[in-house]
């Protein structure tokens, strides 16, 4: 699980990503931070193992060109920089597409052997898999002795359908419900250069307009004070594009699972719930997910990290969250990573 944003406009969208990502890493990220922009017809991207701070420190992230753009931080993983997002893909020298992903694989293990034969199929086709290594056992483990990561497959599938002429928007649909994953993803895609492009299967992603541009986030606190007017949720089971001014938004052709509702009244006890547990002790997000997944009835997919997400806003906006940031070790040592408890102000 991970942590999202992302801004088209007309201001400058590197400084605003990284403050909106640092607003949230703590959340359910820090262990690895990447960034991408879009500038005149060419795609800019960096990424490497660690937090907002080292992405600053290590890179010009903070200089990157362009009025759009993606970032991204997600928790613990099992190698170095290339399993950090974005995910790109190239083709004739040429960065095509740069996706960022929250969320796993979830129920659907089924579809493994066919991601695995998916990827054997792109990459003998010249897609070329960076996150691939050594196999460990733990992730997309093909026949040669290595693996992938699963969210460099999908950007590979979605960038062939791109060259092959599909619509991104369509792309992304396609490829959720042919290899699907408990996710929502934004690509930048050098066919749609005044959009971010998004998909969403179960996973929360807001969206909020201010005069100069549009906003996302995982979580709406992250949104900048500018905007017009209350975050919202982008819907399940769509895909779509954000411009600066508008959205777009197109449910998919088949529906790859069933997605348990998040009634009024599952809001209301995850209310309950989470501040109980929050006034006993700081919770940290995994604390909470887990007091919050029970409470769906039997479906594929939940929707508890959005009903998570839509309690720690409510709380936010009547100045009764109080969150700690503790550090943690990171991936390799001498990092570390920062993660959010979180207790009611009463």
């Amino acid at each position: 699980m991970c942590n999202i944003a992302g801004y088209v406009g007309e201001r400058r969208a590197a400084p605003i990503l990284l403050e909106m990502l640092r607003a949230q890493e703590a959340l359910n990220g820090g262990f690895y931070t990447g960034i991408a922009t879009m500038h005149e017809g060419k795609i800019y991207y960096r990424k490497l193992v660690g937090s907002v701070s080292r992405l600053l420190e290590e890179t010009d992230a903070a200089v990157l060109p362009g009025n759009i753009g993606i970032i991204h931080s997600r928790t613990p993983g099992i190698s170095g920089d290339e399993w950090a997002h974005p995910f790109i893909c190239e083709r004739d020298g040429e960065i095509k597409t740069a996706f960022v992903l929250n969320g796993g694989i979830g129920c659907f293990n089924s579809y493994n052997p066919k991601r695995v034969k998916l990827t054997e199929e792109l990459m003998a086709e010249g897609y070329t898999m960076r996150s691939r290594e050594k196999k460990n056992g733990k992730l997309l483990n093909l026949n040669d002795d290595t693996h992938v990561h699963p969210s460099d497959v999908m950007c590979q599938l979605i960038g062939r359908k791109i060259v092959n002429g599909t619509a991104a928007d369509d792309a992304m649909a396609e490829a959720f419900c042919e290899t699907p994953k408990e996710v929502v993803a934004l690509m930048l895609s050098l066919t749609e250069p005044d959009s971010i492009v998004w998909s969403k299967m179960n996973y929360p992603m807001h969206l909020a307009f201010a005069d100069h541009g549009a906003y996302l986030a995982t979580a709406p606190q992250a949104i900048p004070s500018d905007m017009n007017s209350e975050p919202f949720l982008l819907p399940l089971l769509s895909s779509g594009l954000i411009r600066k001014d508008s959205f777009t938004c197109k449910p998919f052709a088949e529906q790859p699972a069933k997605i348990a509702p998040l009634s009024s009244r599952l809001l209301h006890d995850a209310y309950e719930k989470m501040c109980e547990a929050m006034r006993t002790e700081p919770q940290s997000f995994p604390m909470l997910r887990n007091i919050v997944v029970p409470l769906f009835d039997k479906a594929d997919c939940d929707q508890a990290n959005t009903a998570i997400y839509t309690v720690l806003y409510d709380l936010y906006r009547d100045g009764r969250l109080k969150i700690e940031t503790r550090y943690v070790p990171g991936v390799f040592e001498g990092l570390k990573a920062p993660a959010a408890y979180m207790s009611v102000i009463e």
